[in-house]
């Protein structure tokens, strides 16, 4: 693996975003089968008596407004490569009035220990210059539309990269009762992009030009002087106005604010005009993280009065030369994410440490900073939401730990999924836990249709069930035990698989509840079974869950219920890189106690494997 594979389009290749174009459309079932397949995964958390009215509430509405609405919605296929168009940001995130931090935003501790890259505090000035310089070439690839696109199967199957326009210089912006995405960023044959790059620091913005006058970038030298420039006014100077602090409000109250701002002057719109369309954010905080753990902690937390929070991509970076990579969930998805950790990652592995000494003649690049003009009331809001962030404190727990007994390698030698075997040992670990079976969402990747985004797998399935309670019946013996457990992994790839098919569940329910909400109807009696919910639906699983892939990058977001964890990993050949998170102030959760049973699970679980394979040997 290495970054000319992986992002770099040979000259041959078409333009990036012209891909795109070739992509199929985003299929739309069959109402009867998306409600068949409905009634399936509500199985396993009904009794008799509510699984006879779910029956007879599932047959009403497909046989009254369902059928109306899923008219509707083929009407829209018919003229939309992808039906749900921005639904999926307008309705699952855009009404949310909670803050963003913590409740919404994705964040990664940056791992390049890892990569031979120093995390000391000596060399973070250094290792933040990189970080700047290689993430601008990320820029540069995706502004001149030379990115590769993702792919899987040795190529054949290629992946939107339309998200990638959306990972700079965009930002969610507050609305009084929805929000919505602002992208600034162009591509070379939209037009002119911002070049302009943001830090922030103890309440401070300040701006400078990453290109050069031949519309070049800035080398890691250039950009090196620049950070000992900036880190000399940040610690010997006072701290700023923390205007920053303000967009981490609830969304209502920050859309207030944000426009007073615009209305005191003219020179207040064009200063946040330049935060908001800033090709990338760069936060410093005051934070010393001691290990991984705790850094995935800040992610949510740390020096808010300098983050802006509605930015589509931002980088954190520490005293101590460690650093998060956080993102806005609504703008893009983990795989952008990801792609792009990656890229960081083999960009330090492969890149030859910079000849510094370049730094010396350099040219002196211009440095801005950003003040706002505050009124009375604008102060008191700062002293108000920084008041209540503190009061708050860490109300979302952050875990990260790492699996090592084994990996992706043990898994295929027993001709098992992967992520299909970490889905059920980790329904196993909440199992045990809690005594009882968890409503469970998994991301299902989509973005192999045009404009594709995500479908749910709803990951507890009728053979992950029947896994669960015979783990708990003293009658089932380890080796039919073991049998049950394949049959369970086997049954979540077969379901993973028809998701990305586009034989989903929860899209095609979303979209007929979109119809009904936009033609202001009545909505359907179908979205108030008790089942509905039980099962996870209208985002209430206990298990929010996603894998971020095979390498040892992973993130998190907060989970979806306060009674519930959101459980993240990422697999390599030898290990498992989790995050699990929890409400601090939930009495039932422990994303601590967890991580200790689904660890301790995946050894229970490979123990009853080889068992089982030495039997069949016999």
């Amino acid at each position: 693996m290495d970054r000319a594979s992986l992002y770099f389009m040979s000259k041959d290749d078409k333009n990036t975003f012209d891909f795109d174009e070739t992509l199929p459309p985003l299929p739309l079932p069959e109402l009867e089968d998306t409600l068949e397949r409905y009634y399936a995964c509500i199985k396993p958390f009904g009794t008799p008596d509510e699984l006879a009215q779910a029956r007879k509430t599932i047959e009403e509405f497909k046989n009254g407004v369902g059928a109306q609405l899923h008219q509707q919605l083929k009407q829209r296929a018919a003229t939309m490569k992808n039906w749900l168009g921005t639904w999926w940001e307008d309705y699952a995130y855009h009404l949310t009035r909670l803050p963003l931090l913590p409740y919404q935003l994705m964040s990664m501790a940056a791992q390049l220990e890892m990569v031979g890259v120093p995390e000391t505090p000596e060399y973070m000035l250094k290792s933040l210059a990189r970080h700047i310089h290689h993430t601008l070439e990320f820029w540069d690839l995706t502004r001149k539309s030379s990115i590769k696109p993702l792919s899987s199967n040795g190529g054949k199957i290629k992946y939107s990269s339309a998200l990638y326009k959306r990972f700079f210089s965009t930002c969610r912006v507050p609305g009084i009762e929805q929000d919505h995405i602002e992208k600034h960023f162009l591509t070379k044959d939209e037009g002119k992009t911002p070049s302009h790059i943001l830090i922030s620091g103890k309440g401070r913005q300040f701006i400078f030009d990453c290109v050069h006058e031949d519309d070049t970038i800035l080398t890691a030298p250039e950009i090196l002087v620049v950070m000992q420039r900036l880190r000399s006014i940040l610690d010997y100077e006072p701290e700023g106005a923390c205007v920053p602090t303000l967009s981490h409000d609830d969304r209502t109250a920050w859309a207030h604010n944000r426009n007073r701002l615009r209305e005191i002057s003219e020179a207040n719109k064009e200063t946040l005009l330049l935060v908001e369309s800033a090709s990338m954010e760069v936060c410093w905080y005051e934070q010393s993280p001691k290990d991984y753990e705790e850094s995935s902690q800040l992610g949510l937390f740390g020096d808010l009065h300098s983050r802006w929070a509605d930015r589509s991509s931002s980088v954190i970076a520490f005293r101590n030369g460690k650093f998060n990579w956080t993102g806005e969930h609504s703008c893009y998805d983990g795989t952008v994410s990801i792609s792009y950790a990656t890229f960081m990652q083999l960009s330090h592995m492969e890149e030859a440490e910079p000849d510094w000494s370049q730094a010396d003649g350099s040219k002196v690049v211009e440095i801005k900073e950003l003040q706002f003009q505050l009124d009375d009331k604008l102060k008191s809001e700062i002293q108000r939401v920084r008041k209540e962030i503190d009061d708050r404190g860490i109300d979302v727990t952050v875990t990260f730990t790492v699996f090592d007994d084994y990996g992706k390698d043990f898994m295929k030698t027993h001709r098992l999924h992967p992520d299909s075997f970490a889905q059920v040992v980790m329904q196993w670990a909440y199992y045990q836990m809690h005594k009882e079976i968890a409503p469970t969402y998994e991301t299902a990747l989509m973005r192999q249709y045009y404009d594709g985004r995500t479908e749910t797998l709803r990951s507890c399935t009728a053979a992950v069930a029947d896994f669960l309670k015979a783990s708990s019946n003293k009658q089932v013996g380890e080796l039919a035990l073991a049998r049950a457990f394949r049959a369970a992994v086997d049954e979540h790839k077969h379901f993973m698989n028809e998701a990305r098919k586009g034989h989903g569940i929860d899209r095609h329910l979303f979209g007929l509840w979109c119809v009904a909400y936009e033609n202001k109807m009545e909505i359907p009696a179908f979205y108030d079974d008790p089942l509905y919910t039980k099962s996870g639906g209208g985002g209430n699983f206990v298990l929010s869950t996603s894998t971020l892939g095979f390498t040892a990058n992973v993130g998190y977001v907060a989970p979806m219920l306060f009674d519930g964890y959101g459980v993240f990993y990422s697999i390599t050949s030898e290990a498992i890189f989790i995050n699990t998170t929890a409400y601090r102030d939930s009495i039932k959760t422990s994303a601590r106690k967890f991580n200790d049973i689904f660890k301790d699970s995946f050894r229970r679980i490979s123990v009853l494997l080889e068992q089982l394979a030495k039997e069949s040997k016999l």
